[in-house]
Order: structure tokens, then C-alpha cells, then sequence
């Protein structure tokens, strides 16, 4: 605002000081009429959240009207009330009107903390509308407070927001919103963008003070350009819903601006007549007794307020915060325990599978062993018998030295305990126990026995066993016919099987 325009409102706040100015029009008493409509709702209700609601909307109301000491007792009461019953979204709304009447008593300061309050409980409310609306009406007193990069910010962040929810009404407010900052700002231009993106939005939506405001922040920029004609028609569009509106706000705002529209074209008679009824209406919203008696207000109610109370809303948060993590680390953590416990048993499988596979190459490989040995105990003996057979041709031409030779031929058939040790050990890694449990069974078998048995249960062939023996094929023949009877079964082969 130019040094000149600031002098002539100390002086014109004198004139109007002598003057006592006063003015009632028609949409201040719709206000009057609003105050007294919610009064009554008031004196009728008993139940807590309910009046705690119609003393919000009505401090609303009765800020519009200037009355701000009432007003701030009533949002304070309430904000208690819905503190106790843990309303989010009411305390939501309740800070935002408390942040509005700090706004109209020029007390920005104030207006952002108790915004920003708002826009806490915004969050821990959860609905997406709100949180939205709350987002640019925090970034509207960021900007008011010339923190024009966060509040910037902020409502790219709730356009962004209102176009995912194709909230219409939010998008309008949020344009409208942030060309009323854009303008302090001083980029003129992007003022006029963003006020005409939100000005087709509010008349179809019919909401005639979002139409007024357009047109007045349009207004505005073109003065600033020094685009006064076209200013004025903007201006007086936005004058004409003045009185539907009904706001002595706006009343004071567009007083000022015209101000300035008067005074940039040198003017000064109409810019007096504008600042003289800003003044008046400047009176009537804030003067210096209700910002005492406003402030002694909120030092009670900080006084009366707990840290405990304080720390409710940043504990809550915290809380959600956590609970979230948590929840997103616990799932993180079952995926992978589940895929860590599929990689262990797919390698356990695998284990095992080569285990088996090695059991089983070494059980072939025993029964192989023990095979071939029998083979080749028999192909011994037979060439043994060959042996015999030409001594036994030679029985006229026998000498001592030659019985001797059969003898030893004879005992040559014969497995030494070596090689008997040996079959056994293979024997028992191809049937563990095999030989305990058939002596429990049978106590009464012999070694000779237990070795058929065994050679029985390898299913080696009456040649390979009487090789094994040292006997004829018929005397293994006798021999198994024996062991079937000691051991009482028509089935030997059955038997051993399953023994």
C-alpha cells in the first residue's frame, strides 16, 4: 500500500472518529436474523456435541458481525466439548473458525497456528473433502502471513487433491483461494488465471460469494495493471452481490480495494469516500476493546488448557503413524518368513532328495558287491571241481602228494571269516537288524543257518549259495528244506522277506 494512501487513513479514521458513521443494510440484518435463528437452536438443546455444533456455526455468524469476544467464548466451549469426545472433524471446523476470527482481528500469527491445528485433526478425521478444504484454507493465511512458498505449495497440493476426488467445489475454492494470494504475491497475471479457472466453477455451482470474490480479486489484478476500465466492470459485478452476500468483510475488503482503484487514477475525492467507509466498517469488525477482551479470552483458555491436552492430538497422530508402520513392517515381515521358509524347504527337499539318492546308489552298490561276490565264489568253486575231476581221473597214478592237493582244494571252497565279516557288513547296510530280529524268532539257528537265511533273503540261486557253503547244489537243496522246517513256514522266501 503506497505512503500516501497510509497517511490519508490516519487522518479520514480521525474524520470518521467525529462523523460516528453508521450504516444498516439488508444483509446485515439477514446476519442478525442468522445469530438469532441459532440462539434459539441453542437455548432448546441439551445434548453436549449437539450444542457444541450450533455454538460453532453461530460464532461463524456472530464474527461476520463483529461480536468476536462472544464469539471466541462460544468456539472455546465447543472446541472443549468436542476435545472430550474426540470429534476430529468437528475440532476441525471449530479451529478453522477460530483461525477466521484471528484473521479478522489481523492477528495472522495466531490465524496460522490455529490453522494449522485445524489441519491436523483434518488428517486424523480422514475424510478427503475436508482434509482438502482445510489444506487451502490453511495455505490462504500462510500467504495472508507472506509465506507465499509453503502456502503455494499447500494449494498445489489440495488442487491436486480435489482433482483426484473430482471434487468440483474444492477445486473452485482452492483456485479461488490461491489467486487471493497470488495477488499479494504481486504476479498479477497467474491472479487473473486462476480466479477465471474458479469463476465458471461457482456459477454453475450457483454459489454467489465465490462469484463475488472472483470478480473482486479480478478486479483487483487489473488495477494493478492499471487496466481500469476493465477493472470496473469486474468491480461492479462483484458490488451488485454485495447485499446477498451479506458479509460486513467483504463490505470492508471491497471498500479498500476500490480505494486503491480511485486513488491509482487520481481520483481522490471517491478514494476519501471508500476510505471512510472502510474505516467505518473496520471499526465495527475489529475495534480495540473486543481485540482486549479476545485476548484475555484465549490467555484463559491457554491457562485452563493441559499440556496433556496439547499432547492429545500429536500422541494420536503418532499413534496412527506407528500403527500404520507396524502394520506395513509386520506384512513385510510374513513375506519374508514365507518366502524364506519355501527357500528352506525347497533346499531341505533337495537334501533329502540326494540323500535318497545316495542311499540308494550305495544299497546298489552293496548288492551289487555282494552278487558278483557270489559269482565269483561260485566260479571258484566250479573251477575247483574242474580240478578235482582230473585228480579224480588220475586215482591209479594218486600219490600222497596228491591227496594233499584235493584236501587243500576241498578247504579252498570254503569262505574264511574275513570274507564271511565282509558279506555280513554289506549284508546289514542293504537290511539293518535283519539278523536280530530273526534270532529273536528263531533262537535256535546255527551259523551255517543264519547265512542261508541271509543268502535266501538276497535271493541268490541254490548254485550261488552252495558256492557261498562250500557244498553240493543238492546239500544246499536239504539244507534250505531243513531251515524251512525250523522255522515253522510252508514260504521261506515270504518270510525272510518280511522279517
Amino acid at each position: 500500500m503506497p505512503t500516501f494512501l497510509l497517511t490519508r487513513r490516519l487522518s479520514w479514521l480521525l474524520i470518521l472518529g467525529l462523523l460516528g458513521y453508521s450504516q444498516r443494510t439488508s444483509a446485515q440484518s439477514v446476519t442478525q436474523d442468522s445469530i438469532q435463528w441459532y440462539n434459539t437452536q441453542l437455548a432448546e438443546q441439551q445434548q453436549p456435541l449437539a450444542r457444541a455444533r450450533t455454538q460453532v456455526a453461530l460464532a461463524w455468524h456472530l464474527t461476520s458481525a463483529g461480536e468476536t469476544e462472544r464469539a471466541a467464548n462460544l468456539l472455546l466451549t465447543a472446541i472443549d466439548v468436542f476435545r472430550k469426545y474426540r470429534r476430529y472433524n468437528d475440532l476441525r471446523q471449530a479451529y478453522v473458525s477460530l483461525a477466521q476470527l484471528f484473521q479478522f482481528q489481523h492477528n495472522l500469527p495466531k490465524s496460522v497456528e490455529y490453522s494449522k491445528q485445524a489441519l491436523d485433526y483434518a488428517r486424523l478425521a480422514g475424510d478427503s473433502s475436508k482434509l482438502c478444504l482445510t489444506m487451502h484454507d490453511y495455505a490462504m493465511i500462510l500467504g495472508e502471513n507472506r509465506q507465499f512458498g509453503p502456502s503455494l505449495a499447500y494449494f498445489d497440493d489440495a488442487i491436486q487433491l480435489a482433482n483426484r476426488l473430482n471434487d468440483t467445489n474444492n477445486l473452485m475454492l482452492a483456485n479461488l483461494n490461491m489467486a487471493s494470494i497470488l495477488i499479494e504475491k504481486g504476479d498479477y497475471l497467474q491472479t487473473i488465471s486462476r480466479a477465471q479457472q474458479a469463476l465458471p466453477i461457482a456459477g454453475r455451482l450457483g454459489d454467489r460469494d465465490a462469484v463475488f470474490r472472483a470478480d473482486a480479486i479480478i478486479g483487483a489484478a487489473l488495477t494493478k495493471l492499471n487496466r481500469f476500465a476493465e477493472a470496473d466492470q469486474y468491480y461492479k459485478r462483484a458490488e451488485a452481490y454485495l447485499p446477498i452476500v451479506g458479509s460486513r468483510y467483504y463490505d470492508r475488503e471491497m471498500a479498500l480495494t476500490r480505494t486503491e482503484w480511485a486513488e491509482r487514477q487520481g481520483d481522490y475525492r471517491a478514494a476519501f469516500q471508500y476510505q471512510k467507509a472502510y474505516f467505518t466498517l473496520d471499526t465495527l469488525l475489529a475495534n480495540q476493546q473486543n481485540k482486549e477482551h479476545v485476548a484475555e479470552l484465549e490467555i484463559r483458555y491457554r491457562t485452563r488448557e493441559s499440556e496433556q491436552e496439547k499432547a492429545r492430538l500429536q500422541r494420536d497422530l503418532t499413534y496412527q503413524r506407528w500403527l500404520f508402520a507396524g502394520g506395513a513392517l509386520l506384512l513385510l515381515l510374513i513375506v519374508v518368513a514365507i518366502y524364506l521358509q519355501r527357500i528352506q524347504l525347497a533346499q531341505r527337499n533337495q537334501l533329502l532328495e540326494v540323500q535318497a539318492q545316495l542311499a540308494r546308489v550305495q544299497l546298489q552298490t552293496a548288492t551289487d558287491q555282494l552278487a558278483v561276490f557270489a559269482d565269483s565264489v561260485v566260479r571258484k568253486n566250479a573251477f575247483i571241481d574242474q580240478i578235482q575231476n582230473e585228480l579224480d581221473s588220475l586215482k591209479g597214478q594218486q600219490s600222497a602228494g596228491s591227496q594233499q592237493l584235493i584236501e587243500q582244494l576241498n578247504q579252498a571252497r570254503l569262505l574264511t571269516d574275513a570274507q564271511w565279516n565282509d558279506f555280513r557288513l554289506k549284508f546289514e547296510q542293504l537290511h539293518p537288524q535283519f539278523i536280530d530280529r530273526l534270532r529273536q524268532s528263531v533262537p535256535n539257528l546255527t551259523d551255517t543257518e543264519l547265512k542261508m537265511a541271509c543268502m535266501i533273503r538276497l535271493n541268490f540261486s541254490t548254485s550261488q549259495i552252495a558256492g557261498m557253503l562250500g557244498i553240493s547244489a543238492d546239500s544246499a537243496t536239504k539244507n534250505r528244506y531243513r531251515l524251512r522246517k525250523k522255522i515253522n513256514t510252508e514260504d521261506i522266501n515270504s518270510y525272510l522277506s518280511n522279517t
